[in-house]
């Protein structure tokens, strides 16, 4: 909460949007009367308006655990109202008959408005196997496969209550816009309907909700199982090699999930046939150097955007960065000059051979079993090279060292890096892989140096797994 508070504060972007007529809506959750109050009142200062979580389906005493109670929904709105004059919306549960009562106990004890409704659940989601699809097991269902719901709930709550309704579930197209009209909601939220938009095409988008226009295709989204056709290597750098093709681009990623132990995205190192490289970190990248020939995993994507190069370049990797640099320099080998590789020791580089006989490639190591015993960033040598391009790939604080020392050979808008922040939905939806306002998987991976330059997250913070800002600064 004190993260959050801190956070809001620092964005001068706020400040802009309310110049425009825009408003701020802070959604807030707790598990008890007092724990609404009290993040209410922290909050208010930083937002316009403030929104009672009162209906999430994915965490057990929160969210749907009170909202499915009316004399308890009526106590936290009491409560919160008491310790704010702010405008309040309570989110509702997508429950065809409650919404209404639920909607007119929160309005009688202070509420000014109504948001509904939230993802319907919790629900059990498997493949055709029966593999539990999310690490939670349960979760909530949303988008058009709601629509119809949470229209019903929309028209009952316009029954009962006579104060604004935010109406929200399955919203993707100027109809859906109408239907939520006719049925009493006069706002509107769109959520699932954003998935794989980048944030370059989100006006666009909503210039369509208003003029109408084509839907636009959804994201990749269902898992294709592939085998594991060869693997080698060790832990600390490992190649597996997939039993097949995914059409993709350098720079590009996917969504490998082992059931029973997580999903994580990695870059892709070659496309045809799937290639990865692996080392293993967590549980998820461990268990994939721990495969053979012949075991199975499941994919989904690609995602991201790409890099083709416009003109001679440069390639810098670091790491398991070395994946899109190999799978440029086997795209694009007749424009690439030179390749800088670096990591800690030979181990952590399996493709390093077959990159040598592909260009002229410089190495080094921090032990010294191969190439150069330094950093990557000592053995650059950019003279002659001005004005080349370049594609780094590596730790953030790398890419942040290596990009300032091209820049003092060429333009920033010709220099681009693959930053390899973790995302957890692959679609722009979760917001995890956030970077100074860009979503990485659909915004990214690939960026110019002189979009990062613009920020203050690169190579400085991160999200963590509550969405906290921390410091990648050692």
């Amino acid at each position: 909460m004190e993260s959050f508070a801190e956070e809001m504060s620092s964005l001068g972007v706020l400040g802009a949007a309310r110049k425009k007529g825009k408003v701020v809506m802070a959604s807030i959750f707790g598990g008890t009367e007092e724990e609404f109050a009290e993040v209410a009142s922290r909050i208010a200062p930083h937002a316009d308006w403030i929104e009672l979580n009162l209906s999430c389906p994915h965490a057990a005493g929160y969210g749907a655990t009170i909202g499915t109670k009316p004399d308890l929904v009526e106590s936290v709105v009491r409560a919160v109202r008491a310790a704010t004059g702010m405008p309040i919306f309570a989110k509702i549960v997508p429950s065809v008959g409650l919404a209404g009562l639920i909607a007119k106990k929160a309005v009688e004890a202070g509420a000014d408005g109504i948001t509904a409704v939230n993802t319907v659940g919790p629900l059990a989601f498997a493949d055709a196997s029966g593999n539990a699809l999310l690490t939670n097991a349960l979760g909530g269902l949303s988008g058009g496969a709601i629509k119809d719901i949470a229209l019903k709930c929309v028209a009952e709550v316009r029954s009962s209550v006579h104060c604004p309704i935010i109406g929200m579930g399955g919203i993707s197209s100027r109809g859906d816009v109408e239907s939520f009209r006719r049925a009493g909601a006069v706002l509107f939220g769109v959520g699932t309907a954003l998935w794989g938009v980048p944030t370059v095409e989100l006006r666009r988008f909503f210039d369509s909700l208003v003029s109408g226009g084509p839907p636009r295709p959804s994201p990749p989204i269902t898992h294709r199982r592939m085998r594991v056709k060869e693997a080698w290597g060790t832990e600390k750098g490992r190649v597996i090699v997939l039993d097949g093709n995914i059409r993709s681009m350098p720079g590009q990623f996917v969504n490998v999930w082992l059931p029973g132990v997580g999903e994580k995205p990695f870059s892709l190192a070659l496309d045809s046939p799937a290639m990865l490289l692996v080392k293993a970190v967590g549980p998820v990248s461990s268990a994939l150097c721990s495969l053979e020939g012949g075991s199975e995993v499941m994919v989904r994507g690609p995602y991201g955007n790409s890099y083709s190069p416009t003109s001679r370049c440069i390639l810098v990797a670091g790491g398991t960065g070395v994946a899109p640099i190999f799978f440029s320099l086997k795209r694009f080998s007749k424009g690439v000059l030179c390749a800088y590789i670096g990591g800690r020791s030979e181990t952590e580089l399996p493709l390093l051979h077959e990159m040598c006989s592909m260009a002229d490639v410089r190495t080094a190591t921090e032990d010294g079993s191969v190439g150069s015993k330094c950093l990557v960033t000592d053995i650059m040598d950019l003279r002659g090279h001005g004005g080349a391009e370049f594609l780094n790939c590596g730790p953030e604080a790398m890419l942040v060292r290596v990009s300032d020392i091209e820049s003092r050979v060429t333009d920033p808008c010709k220099i681009f890096c693959i930053v390899e922040r973790h995302s957890k939905c692959g679609i722009g939806i979760c917001g995890s892989c956030s970077l100074d306002g860009y979503r990485t998987c659909v915004d990214g991976p690939v960026f110019s140096y002189r979009q990062l330059l613009s920020g203050r997250d690169f190579g400085r913070l991160k999200r963590g797994a509550s969405g906290k800002a921390v410091s990648l600064q050692r």
